[in-house]
């Protein structure tokens, strides 16, 4: 018994040592010559987002590798124009974003990119829905896109394009809720997409979620709101649950949700509340646990990145997470303050932009830890087995 407590004990103190002296937390991902902000990640850690050169344009980017340890932002490149942006990113690093082309720098068109930068990569032109610029903002494992195009009456729709481009594909417009105008934030590996659009009348913007085939039995529903006018769908997973933002009761106030469920049929959005002493979040990436990453402001008014965890109304919880890094890993978080979580994935790990050193950079930080059982949790389930594998040896 004394051999088998010794070992026990043993167990504890390497858990609890690994979780002390670990590698740090956070790490920066540098820029392009400016600054950079992270607005997606994929299950190999590849990041895609938006940096800033020297020059004063912005292009897209993708980092691979390991931070500190030969990892590298490499730059994507335009459709021909000065700028451009990445949105998301799959977990065959195809990446969706916008981009200006050579015909003007002020009506850009959604992209794909496909293969690696530097050796094959190419930025794919997706057209619009008859207008005169596009944006891509989703990209699901089968390369469809979704974004949003103007129309050739001036108006903006969501818009979902499938196939290859250049050899078949096609933007299908995805209409509204009964408005005019709509956007499509996110698409899963299903083909849902999410997004936000006016309602009749246009004095209303709704959540909403699309599902099935365009043109051939697919449907827009009404997600509604907190309570409030406005709301946005922005993230979804592959279990249909979405991640977003509304306005509350009277428009007091912008708050995170989860939208979880058939919409029609049981489906409901759940309000994730505020940090201490703020009055706004946002909801921006959902995994496939319904954690959700987003920003919102502090009592002193700054903008922090969160991490939600749990389940609203039971026990969930909204996580500051540069008061977690603070505690966690103090000496890197004395030089960041976290501004926004833009993606996250199954694993914890979570990119945005903050400040580092007092320049705005894109971060991978590891949050792991924060969905894994606390050390004296662990301290009381070992402890547990001990009499429980004492009878069993005396029975035995």
């Amino acid at each position: 018994m004394l051999r088998f407590n010794l070992v026990v004990v043993s167990m504890v103190a390497l858990y609890a040592s690994s979780v002390e002296a670990g590698p740090p937390l956070i790490y920066s991902l540098g820029t392009l010559g400016g600054s950079s902000e992270g607005f997606a990640i994929n299950a190999s850690s590849e990041v895609a987002g938006t940096s800033y050169m020297a020059s004063g344009v912005s292009h897209a980017f993708l980092y691979t590798g390991t931070p500190g340890n030969g990892g590298a932002m490499a730059d994507l490149g335009t459709l021909g124009g000065s700028y451009s942006g990445a949105s998301a990113i799959n977990a065959s690093g195809q990446i969706a974003g916008w981009s200006d082309t050579a015909s003007g720098n002020s009506n850009p068109h959604a992209f794909l990119y496909t293969g690696t930068p530097g050796s094959g990569g190419t930025m794919a032109d997706l057209g619009t829905l008859g207008g005169l610029s596009s944006y891509g903002s989703g990209v699901n494992a089968s390369g469809e896109v979704a974004g949003l195009s103007s129309t050739a009456s001036g108006i903006s729709h969501a818009f979902l394009y499938t196939g290859i481009p250049g050899s078949g594909g096609v933007m299908a417009d995805l209409g509204t809720l009964g408005g005019r105008n709509s956007a499509a934030e996110a698409i899963n590996s299903a083909g849902q997409v999410i997004g936000l659009s006016n309602i009749a009348g246009n004095a209303t913007q709704a959540a909403f979620l699309y599902t099935g085939k365009p043109g051939s039995g697919g449907a827009i529903a009404d997600l509604g709101t907190l309570g409030g006018m406005y709301a946005s769908g922005v993230a979804l997973n592959n279990g249909g649950q979405v991640a977003g933002w509304s306005y509350t009761a009277g428009d007091a106030a912008i708050h995170a949700f989860l939208y979880t469920g058939t919409p029609g049929s049981a489906g409901a959005m759940a309000d994730l509340g505020i940090l201490p002493g703020g009055t706004n979040t946002y909801g921006e990436a959902i995994n496939i646990y319904g954690h959700i990453a987003g920003y919102g402001d502090t009592a002193g008014g700054a903008s922090h990145a969160f991490l939600y965890i749990g389940t609203p109304g039971v026990n969930g919880r909204m996580i500051d997470l540069n008061a977690w890094l603070d505690a966690n890993d103090p000496t890197d978080g004395t030089n960041w303050t976290l501004t926004e979580a833009m993606g996250l994935t199954d694993s914890g790990l979570i990119t945005g932009y903050g400040t580092y050193d007092g320049n705005e950079t894109a971060f991978l930080l590891d949050a792991s830890s924060l969905t894994l059982p606390e050390p004296g949790s662990l301290t009381l389930m070992l402890l547990g087995l001990v009499p429980m594998l004492l009878r069993r040896r005396h029975h035995s």
